[in-house]
């Protein structure tokens, strides 16, 4: 493992996970780079109404994804029945929806027989050809997150990819990173994100070269799904990153 990567940081971004409009002004007035919206962070993020998606876009002035993903699993159940559609006709739709809000892309990804679903991913970019794509911890939820990172490649809306380099100890997350940040490629971004502390930013960032943090907890108060985000913890965090 390289011990540092100081000679090609990437510029750094603090990406924030919002659930409201008032989650989002925080995140702006505490130096937010970008913004992550969602709802329900007890199921690890489930798609926003369209309403609260669109006040935000008209208040706040940084960039902006949606998370796509109407049930707290990878998996897409094409059998399931959503306002009398399948669960994938379902997410094209609200896709579509997102796109003529005007908003920077989509967060989502799915697993199928231990792969990302990339027809499903495929269809849903077809129905908002305008919107980038950040895939997330699907990829970790794989039989290969290296594999994953690699065919992503070949989707060319697909621009960022969220991990957080598992579990276990710093090192061996620091490892995982450095090998999904080589899997992934030039020309797109790696953020990191899960179970992440503040006090984890800068020697993740000095290890591994990736600039671009993405923080849930770690910036409310209390530290749970139930929190708000916390301008303060916002500024520390951008503090550690040099963003302030």
């Amino acid at each position: 493992m390289r011990a540092s990567f100081q000679d090609e940081l990437s510029p750094s971004e603090l990406e924030i996970i919002v659930c409201s409009l008032d989650d989002a002004l925080a995140a702006y007035r505490g130096g937010a780079s970008r913004l992550e919206i969602t709802i329900r962070l007890d199921q690890a993020g489930l798609t926003p109404p369209v309403e609260m998606v669109r006040q935000i876009v008209q208040r706040v002035p940084l960039p902006v994804r949606v998370m796509l993903r109407d049930r707290a699993d990878f998996s897409l159940n094409e059998n399931t029945k959503l306002a009398g559609n399948s669960e994938l006709e379902s997410l094209k739709r609200k896709a579509r929806q997102f796109a003529a809000l005007n908003v920077e892309g989509l967060v989502m990804g799915h697993v199928k027989s231990g792969d990302l679903d990339l027809t499903a991913l495929e269809e849903i970019i077809e129905s908002a050809r305008e919107m980038r794509v950040t895939v997330h911890h699907a990829i970790e939820a794989t039989g290969n997150a290296q594999a994953a990172l690699r065919a992503l490649r070949n989707v060319s809306k697909v621009d960022r990819a969220l991990v957080s380099g598992g579990t276990g100890s710093f090192e061996q997350r620091v490892e995982r990173l450095l090998q999904y940040r080589e899997a992934f490629g030039p020309g797109r971004s790696l953020i990191a994100g899960g179970n992440l502390t503040l006090q984890m930013l800068k020697p993740l960032r000095d290890s591994t070269g990736i600039g671009i943090f993405h923080l849930g907890r770690a910036v409310r108060t209390p530290e749970d799904p139930l929190g708000r985000v916390d301008c303060d913890k916002v500024k520390f965090a951008a503090s550690l990153l040099g963003l302030k």
